[in-house]
């Protein structure tokens, strides 16, 4: 490794380089592996406690509304805020300090356990036990060993892509080069990271004593009859949530300003029309009560509007897959080429790269413990078992491609495509067809995840090899954090509903449940929303791509549509609340938005879902509540 100084390093090589050259300048110029700490006890400790942390913060999220929320670059900062603050107050020696590659392991750890709820918690598992009516529920070791397998298969899945993606074609990956250069500049400039770490914890401080006073002390209600009475039964009311505020305002006003018109036409005044078409009623009434558009309940009104959302939304991701497929087949045969500057590989490449034995053993382990418990726990046949394994290897790759060229990962097609293919091989299967499909989404998840921790390592000079062990410390831990905290917080009648609408969930149970009883078994006015709502999907994937960029930002947000006809209106509201507080924030103090939007929101949402989960843990440990 080099040790000329920064000035004098020579600018890398042309793009279209060959690869080789491009590993010999990382080599010399970037690896900075066997000059620094990375995979150490405390980085992993750290991660591990982060990012599981997280975990529930993104199980609550996912919950209300179906999103997932950043993880990497706010442990990064968290981690290095506390780091820096023991270093003043105790003292260390410079060769005890927390470097930046102890950092990359530790957000390496913290993502891996902070997206474990994309491994099915808020698709799949509460689908699994809508479908079933609450009789088939995975007991909380169940759940973590399928969450750990499936999510194994994913980093599995990761590695024999990884240089191809990474080092050979140089894919962008946007958020692990966010995540790089918050490394950079944390390091670079301590005292930015002191005051970041401060405000993130200012915010878990506000959004906990929220939820505290709400919650716990019951000193204000959670629920505030904005529009009138009639609206609050239809949702249409003011929920004082920081999540959801916040949330609002990492996700900005583009999807939340489609979430409120979607959401506030299709709880409020769809209803009155869909009532006196004669195609919703009332629902259960109260004995001597009168059936009347006022008396409509936002369940009543979501059991027909989720048609036409999870119409929208599915009919749209498919069709954007359709449209990409050619250009990913392409990318993914490049991907797999034996074709390649292997041979030109030195020794001492190959002693901080993967292994690709780690993928053969670990597909021969992770691939059997897959197939194993399809068999056992959801009967799938061992065949059809190892088809959902293979079928899982080739989308994570197709979705890793995919987020390394856009920074989405499409998860939730991935695991349509399951879905559909399981339809076909194993009609009327309903438990079947979401499992099978949930072991793809969980191992898309956490391919596209690993890599795009790896290129944040690759740009900061990691070594990948300690990475890949990170990760899988970080799926150990966050599968055990988020599967408790599941238990804790879901109870099978309260999901669909207005506690927890899950939305994702909804979108799986939808679709299993067309495949399993037929489209032809729908009453004709939901079937005529369902295909207006593909239609639509449709119509939008194919504007989008002929659409120029510029052009591209006023259409409709397909994600914010749909989701606002699965969620109960008050997300809707406080979320599009706080996409318009960031953007008169940042419209004000630009500098200081950008330093703090994100950090401060993102501590709104810890304090407030970790406060959350500890007082319904209270509750149910001293009878004073039920789930």
């Amino acid at each position: 490794m080099t040790t000329e100084p920064e000035s004098q390093i020579p600018p890398p090589p042309a793009d279209d380089a060959p690869s080789i050259e491009h590993d010999r300048y990382w080599l010399k110029y970037v690896f900075q592996g066997d000059r620094q700490r990375q995979l150490t006890f405390r980085a992993l400790a750290t991660g591990c406690l982060i990012g599981g942390v997280m975990s529930i913060s993104n199980l609550y999220v996912g919950l209300k509304i179906g999103w997932g929320l950043g993880v990497a670059i706010t442990a990064a900062v968290l981690a290095f805020a506390f780091f820096t603050l023991i270093e003043k107050v105790f003292g260390t020696s410079p060769e005890r300090h927390f470097t930046l590659l102890e950092n990359n392991t530790m957000q390496t750890a913290a993502s891996a356990a902070g997206y474990m709820s994309s491994a099915g918690l808020v698709s799949a598992i509460p689908a699994l036990t809508m479908v079933s009516e609450g009789k088939f529920v995975l007991t909380l070791q169940q759940t973590i060993v399928w969450l750990i397998a499936i999510s194994l298969l994913g980093i599995v899945a990761a590695i024999p892509v990884k240089r191809k993606l990474i080092n050979q074609e140089r894919l962008r990956f946007p958020s692990g080069i966010a995540a790089a250069e918050t490394l950079r500049s944390l390091h670079g400039e301590g005292a930015e990271g002191v005051i970041k770490g401060r405000s993130l914890a200012i915010g878990g401080v506000i959004g906990g004593l929220l939820a505290l006073t709400r919650d716990g002390l019951k000193l204000f209600p959670d629920k505030f009859a904005t529009f009138g009475a009639v609206a609050l039964k239809r949702s249409a009311y003011f929920d004082p949530s920081l999540v959801m505020i916040g949330a609002g305002a990492l996700m900005g006003l583009r999807v939340t300003f489609w979430m409120f018109t979607a959401g506030l036409i299709s709880r409020y005044f769809a209803a009155d029309w869909l009532f006196q078409a004669g195609f919703i009623d009332c629902g259960k009434l109260a004995p001597g009560a009168v059936c009347t558009a006022d008396a409509i309940p936002y369940g009543v009104i979501n059991k027909w509007t989720l048609w036409p959302g999870v119409a929208l939304m599915v009919t749209h991701s498919l069709v954007v897959l359709a449209l990409q497929a050619p250009k990913m087949v392409s990318g993914f045969v490049k991907t797999l080429s034996a074709k390649s500057d292997a041979q030109d590989d030195s020794a001492e490449l190959a002693a901080v790269e993967v292994p690709t034995s780690w993928f053969f053993a670990g597909l021969g382990v992770v691939g059997t413990l897959c197939v194993t418990l399809q068999y056992v726990w959801f009967d799938i046949p061992i065949p059809l078992g190892i088809l959902a394994v293979l079928l899982s290897l080739v989308l994570a790759f197709v979705a890793a491609r995919s987020t390394g060229e856009t920074d989405t990962n499409p998860t939730g097609a991935m695991g349509k495509v399951t879905q559909l293919t399981f339809g076909a091989v194993m009609p009327g299967q309903i438990y079947a067809n979401l499992l099978a499909a949930n072991v793809t989404a969980g191992a898309a998840s956490h391919a596209g995840d690993l890599l795009t921790d790896m290129k944040a390592g690759y740009l900061v000079g990691a070594r990948p090899r300690y990475q890949v062990v990170a990760q899988i410390f970080g799926v150990l831990v966050g599968a055990v954090f988020a599967a408790i905290a599941y238990s804790v917080l879901v109870h099978p009648d309260q999901l669909g509903g207005e506690q927890w609408p899950a939305p994702a969930a909804v979108v799986w149970k939808s679709v299993a449940e067309l495949l399993s009883k037929g489209i032809g078994n729908m009453e004709w006015h939901k079937l005529r929303a369902l295909q207006i709502g593909a239609a639509i999907g449709a119509a939008l994937a194919l504007v989008e791509t002929v659409l120029p960029a510029k052009l591209r930002k006023w259409l409709p947000s397909v994600n914010g549509v749909g989701i606002a006809m699965t969620v109960p209106f008050a997300n809707s509201f406080s979320m599009f609340f706080g996409a318009i507080l960031a953007w008169a924030f940042e419209k004000a103090k630009p500098q200081l938005a950008e330093r703090f939007t994100v950090v401060v929101s993102s501590g709104f949402i810890a304090g407030e879902t970790l406060m959350a989960v500890a007082i319904i843990a209270y509750g149910i440990l001293t009878g004073s509540m039920g789930k």
